[in-house]
């Protein structure tokens, strides 16, 4: 009877070790990246009647993209992530240093199209994604609107 005894409790703390081991593995680390992504549109002008033209002032807005994790060492990928609605987004990672890609996102290239990132132990790092627009011009002739784009970063 004490050999059973002993055999359980031998075998409740292997459990137990077993256990914890694996609860301690599956915790997701304090590091990472997390940030948001925005779109920036600079000035643009309206004529409001003929020859005269007003300044709209630069808009900044978040928004949903998507981006390429790289090893900064080997440059292997380590994953593909993308932001929620509100453009932002959190990867966890452990400390080291990573490149980090975004998508182009309307046939507009991110600024800058890559950047390393730094993680450090037990926090993580603020990075932020940037596209924006050339300027628009929006032109009226009478009665028809016309609204040219010029595109690009």
């Amino acid at each position: 009877m004490k050999s059973k005894i002993q055999l359980l409790k031998l075998g409740l703390v292997v459990l137990l070790l077993a256990t914890s081991a694996h609860l301690l593995l599956a915790a997701p680390p304090n590091t990472g990246i997390q940030g948001q992504a925005f779109i920036h549109i600079p000035q643009f002008l309206v004529e409001v009647r003929p020859g005269v033209f007003v300044g709209v002032g630069d808009f900044t807005c978040p928004v949903v993209t998507s981006f390429t994790i790289l090893s900064a060492h080997s440059n292997r990928a380590l994953g593909h992530f993308a932001t929620d609605a509100g453009g932002t987004f959190e990867v966890p990672l452990p400390p080291g240093k990573y490149l980090l890609v975004p998508d182009t996102l309307l046939g507009l290239a991110p600024t800058p199209s890559s950047f390393e990132v730094t993680v450090r132990a037990k926090q993580y790092t603020e990075v932020e994604i940037h596209y924006r627009l050339a300027p628009i011009e929006v032109v009226t002739w009478p009665g028809f609107p016309i609204i040219p784009f010029t595109g690009g970063p």
